[in-house]
């Protein structure tokens, strides 16, 4: 089971080896020298001297210490000679603008220069308290040779503040950073290949803008690319684990990163988490590869926590182990006081714990949209929820679970603890290992559509069968999605709820129709790609039970009815869109149809200045007086472009004296 305060992937740790790196970013220099802004300078290590003026390619300096004393000035570039290889720690000084940023990057042709720490500094690159700084197109390692229990945590890049407000503009893109010692069976977000460090409890810190970018990060002890603050208390957490080495009294209220992208980055071969953004706000990690982590210990492959405003999308995620109960092995966790996440347009492919994890802790929340996702051949628990996950919508998304192969295979959905209000809607779920699905009043399942196993009794409107998708299980790629696609004959065709806000495109970027989509992650064909609110819905009728916008919410689970007496025929529903639309069919969805569900009813859209019928007398029967959800659409003569459309009643089943309506949709 999913842990409920200390995940899996952090626990088991006795080292303090972080102090070493945050102390590290502490170390005092001796002055260093100021020299004009805007200046190139190079270094060579098999060419250079240090009593060379460094100005030129010519008369290159030769020392990381030497590139230490300075303090490079906003414009400046600081040049490595192609092919060269130094060892120690790159450590320098002075902050650029954001007009014009300092640059530490490569010159000549060859390999890249490569900056060796030997396992014998805590970080090999370590901007300190600078902002408005680059670091590209480098070689970066950092072990000693095999990992023994001595082994000391250490760090490729670490990206470090304290106590200095707003840190703007840091970059770290286009390197190879590699082979970097931590102790064995390590898991500790504060040591790795690139992690940023904020420390401190007097001036509130923070990056902002911070872009880690087109790196490959590969063969790491602990983690691939991550980071983490001392200013994250909220919620009733008031400290993080305590081997990242900050003290509990240094902790201090959430003051979040803001603004960072980890993007199209090459993440493998990590022994504990890939990517791993703590503390920040409106953070992007998008088109990165992460493959074969948690290689060591239990982890997921892309996770974050104390984060707001998350974005994760058109990641390949892969290759993620499953070391067993309660140690994950996930592609994706929104994990403790995780608030609006949205996971989109990833693909997620063998991975050994599963698709994705929400959990929290203390009291706070995590919640999150899953959409527009594509699972192919995930093991053990697809979806997990857990403690304190209070919102997350899950749609339009394609699972795809193969037969059993003899690994660990659990559960499509699991619960634990206080886990609430899940939906999951409109997905297409292909499950030949037949796992079980958790049905209890945690998860609204609503309008999916299952092919092979169990079906949850609990889904309002389940549709079963085969979903005639062109080719699907065979995707060996992000880019190779195709094979989900519909067919033109397909059963799924427009029998998705209309979800507002939906994005305005599928997981291939095909453009969402303003009606009911398509279920699953892809379209069969692009629409108007508008993503729109809900539209207002209004009644001549009172309000008995629900209200007006469950009509047109999304869901099938909730409804809306007039009151119980009194009820006369000719009223209408008017539902007003964000954008005016083609309607061609309407669709009704009613639970308890043979008691309650409208019979007769004229379809009428708004013309600009008058409403005009466009079809009059249109009968539906229903055939069940259960709770679950029935729908009968009718066709119009000739389709109509509206933003305003209207059912007037011309009869209903009144059992209980009200007629009632779950959900009004378009095709």
């Amino acid at each position: 089971m999913t842990p409920t305060f200390v995940p899996a992937r952090l626990r088991g740790l006795s080292g303090l080896g972080a102090l070493t790196l945050a102390a590290a970013a502490l170390t005092t220099f001796a002055a260093p020298a100021a020299h004009a802004a805007g200046t190139a300078y190079y270094v060579s290590a098999s060419a250079g001297s240090d009593t060379n003026s460094g100005t030129s390619p010519d008369a290159p300096w030769k020392s990381l210490a030497q590139v230490g004393r300075q303090t490079f000035q906003p414009g400046d570039t600081v040049a490595f000679r192609a092919g060269d290889t130094w060892t120690g720690q790159l450590a320098p000084h002075g902050s650029g603008t954001a007009a014009a940023p300092i640059a530490f990057t490569s010159y000549g042709t060859g390999a890249r220069p490569k900056l060796d720490g030997q396992g014998a500094v805590a970080s090999v690159v370590l901007l300190a308290n600078q902002h408005d700084v680059t670091v590209s197109n480098f070689e970066i390692s950092n072990s000693a040779g095999p990992i023994t229990s001595s082994t000391p945590y250490r760090i490729g890049v670490n990206v470090f503040a304290q106590d200095v407000g707003a840190v703007p503009g840091i970059r770290i893109t286009d390197n190879y950073v590699h082979d970097v010692d931590a102790p064995p069976n390590s898991s500790n977000p504060g040591s790795g290949g690139i992690i940023y460090t904020v420390r401190g409890s007097a001036t509130p810190t923070y990056f902002t803008g911070l872009t880690v970018r087109n790196n490959e990060v590969a063969n790491i002890a602990s983690y691939g690319i991550s980071g983490w603050s001392t200013w994250m208390q909220r919620d009733g957490w008031t400290s993080l684990w305590p081997f990242l080495g900050a003290p509990t009294t240094e902790y201090r209220p959430f003051t979040p990163s803001t603004g960072t992208v980890i993007s199209n980055n090459y993440v493998h071969g990590i022994a504990a988490g890939g990517i791993a953004p703590l503390v920040v706000r409106d953070t992007m990690v998008d088109h990165n590869t992460v493959a074969d982590t948690a290689q060591a210990h239990g982890n997921v492959a892309i996770w974050w926590a104390d984060a707001d405003n998350t974005t994760v999308q058109f990641n390949e995620i892969s290759g993620t182990k499953y070391n067993g109960p309660q140690m994950d092995g996930d592609a994706l966790d929104a994990d403790e006081d995780s608030r609006g996440s949205l996971v989109q347009y990833n693909y997620s492919h063998d991975n050994g714990g599963g698709f994705f994890i929400s959990v929290s802790g203390d009291s706070a929340p995590a919640t999150a949209v899953v959409r527009y996702n594509v699972s192919q051949n995930d093991r053990n628990e697809i979806f997990t929820f857990s403690t304190n996950t209070t919102s997350v919508q899950v749609y339009n998304n394609t699972v795809w679970v193969s037969p059993n192969s003899g690994a660990a295979m659990t559960a499509l959905t699991a619960v634990y603890h206080n886990a609430a209000g899940v939906t999951m809607a409109n997905n297409i779920i292909h499950n030949a290992a037949n796992l079980p699905y958790n049905t209890g009043s945690a998860i609204t399942y609503d309008r999916n559509w299952y092919d092979g196993g169990p079906v949850p009794a609990t889904d309002r409107a389940a549709l079963t069968g085969n979903p005639g998708l062109t080719a699907p299980g065979t995707a060996t790629s992000i880019a190779d999605l195709a094979g989900y696609r519909p067919t033109a004959t397909s059963p799924i065709l427009q029998q998705g709820l209309e979800v507002p806000n939906d994005g305005g495109r599928d997981a291939v970027g095909a453009a969402l129709p303003q009606g009911m989509p398509d279920l699953g992650a892809l379209q069969r064909t692009a629409g108007t790609g508008l993503t729109e609110a809900a539209p207002t819905v209004t009644s001549s009728y009172a309000t008995g039970q629900g209200t007006l916008a469950a009509v047109a919410d999304g869901s099938d689970a909730s409804s809306w009815a007039s009151p119980s007496s009194g009820v006369a025929m000719g009223g209408n529903l008017t539902l007003a869109y964000p954008n005016p639309r083609t309607v061609s069919q309407v669709e009704l969805a009613t639970h308890f149809g043979t008691g309650q569900g409208v019979t007769r009813f004229d379809v009428q859209y708004w013309n600009g200045s008058a409403w005009v019928t466009a079809l009059a007398d249109a009968t539906v029967a229903w055939s069940s007086n259960s709770a679950t959800v029935e729908r009968r659409s009718v066709t119009l003569p000739a389709p109509v472009t509206t933003g305003q459309l209207r059912l007037v009643v011309r009869a209903a089943n009144l059992q209980w004296g009200n007629f009632a309506v779950n959900e009004i949709g378009t095709r």
